[in-house]
């Protein structure tokens, strides 16, 4: 919800809670954590003056903590949110 919400976030409250929300992408429930990593993107195109703060936390994400298979499908998840994050804005 925070991250469709982001395009009508006129009042900057998400840049307010950020960090919380980006401790979610460490989440005990790899579902959780991929969920997190996946709606990063949508925040990042509303709200790109926070990009470099989410790939910061994409980039630090330490999969370890997840059993083999989970580490690969969220290392997939980040691996495609910095993309999307990155690529160009199209015109």
């Amino acid at each position: 919800m925070i991250a469709a919400n982001a395009k009508w976030d006129e009042e900057n409250k998400l840049d307010e809670i950020i960090s919380r929300f980006l401790m979610l992408i460490m989440d005990e429930k790899p579902i959780t954590a991929r969920q997190c990593i996946k709606s990063c993107t949508d925040i990042a195109k509303h709200k790109p003056e926070l990009k470099d703060i989410i790939k910061n936390a994409l980039y630090k994400t330490d999969t370890e903590k997840y059993k083999p298979g989970m580490q690969k499908l969220i290392l997939g998840d980040i691996k495609d949110a910095l993309e999307q994050i990155e690529r160009p804005k199209e015109v």
